[in-house]
């Protein structure tokens, strides 16, 4: 790859805890993948698979936990891997990092099964059939399952874990009942919930997940998480949240 991405831009956050390249035009990271890696954190452990990574963001983030030992990023988008290879190589997390080009729908031809003790993913929110498509590649898959449905992510998660591994995930909360049976159908026992609100008084926007492979019926929802307190001023707990990552 070469020095500086062509149609890259270059980011730090967290007061240059992190640096990474994005695409100018192309998917650039939300605050879902903040919010799905404050809630990772403390449940990861071990061999950690992050399924769409995009630019890499993720594994970033949680690559700081010292009890992840090692992290496989799997992108299907040749572009955005390569950029996660070099986002890891620029934040000095290349030992831990790996970068894997491949398909959540065909896991089964390029890794062996039950080799993870935990799976992450920030899959597309939307059905293909739903609203409309941007006809940026990149924005499209981000935000459309045009690579792979809910299910699929799902699957994906179940194949790679181990019996007691744990899968987080990140979603629209207009379509919890899609996530939570189709975890059961894949073996995943759903365990904790945190609903994510804007506002507290607004409807929740997001759900975070976390459901363990194999294990028995119980389930618990955690407090919401408010994004801001007013237009534009983060709440407390969200502040608090990214001075943790």
């Amino acid at each position: 790859m070469e020095e500086n991405p062509s149609n890259c831009e270059l980011h730090e956050l967290f007061d240059g805890r992190l640096k990474l390249y994005q695409p100018a035009r192309g998917y650039r990271f939300s605050i879902d993948a903040l919010l799905l890696a404050g809630f990772a954190r403390g449940r990861c452990a071990g061999a950690v698979a992050d399924l769409g990574t995009g630019c890499g963001v993720l594994p970033l983030l949680l690559a700081r936990c010292d009890e992840v030992v090692h992290i496989t990023a799997v992108e299907i988008q040749q572009e955005l891997a390569e950029l996660a290879l070099r986002n890891s190589e620029l934040n000095g997390c290349k030992e831990k990092i790996s970068v894997l080009r491949g398909d959540v729908r065909a896991m089964r031809k390029i890794t062996q099964p039950e080799s993870f003790d935990a799976v992450v993913s920030n899959p597309p929110f939307y059905p293909v059939a739903s609203g409309r498509i941007n006809p940026l590649a990149q924005k499209a898959a981000a935000r459309h399952e045009v690579h792979g449905s809910l299910d699929d992510f799902i699957a994906a998660g179940s194949y790679l874990l181990k019996r007691g591994g744990r899968f987080m995930i990140v979603y629209s909360a207009a379509r919890l009942a899609d996530l939570l049976v189709g975890l059961r159908k894949k073996n995943l026992e759903p365990k904790t919930l945190q609903f994510v609100h804007a506002r507290s008084d607004e409807p929740a926007a997001m759900v975070l997940a976390e459901a363990v492979k194999g294990a028995g019926a119980e389930m618990k929802t955690e407090p919401p998480l408010v994004l801001y307190e007013s237009q534009g001023v983060y709440s407390g707990q969200a502040q608090a949240l990214f001075a943790s990552l």
